[in-house]
């Protein structure tokens, strides 16, 4: 007699260098830095189209300034978290 289950069980690698999406760390990490160089783009040329006259919406200037600016600070923040999880790791004994 041959029973036969309805799910078979998928093993997986819990540490993947690929996230849910399939998407690897490194790719992951260029995007969110071109995300970032984009939002930096978009704020300078709000910022130089106020400058011209072309934009007569300072509140769009300031929001795009602002989403630039915050963007940053996180970035910052990860590279920091980064860095000291990499010294962490480091300092430790073998």
């Amino acid at each position: 007699m041959r029973i036969e289950g309805t799910n078979p069980i998928k093993l997986t690698n819990p540490i993947s260098d690929k996230t849910a999406d399939g998407q690897g760390f490194a790719d992951y990490l260029t995007g969110a830095l071109g995300k970032l160089d984009e939002l930096q783009r978009q704020a300078d040329i709000s910022s130089i189209g106020l400058a011209t006259g072309d934009i007569q919406n300072l509140h769009q200037v300031m929001i795009d300034t602002q989403k630039a600016e915050i963007a940053l600070q996180f970035t910052l923040q990860i590279r920091n978290k980064i860095i000291d999880a990499y010294q962490e790791i480091m300092r430790m004994q073998i």
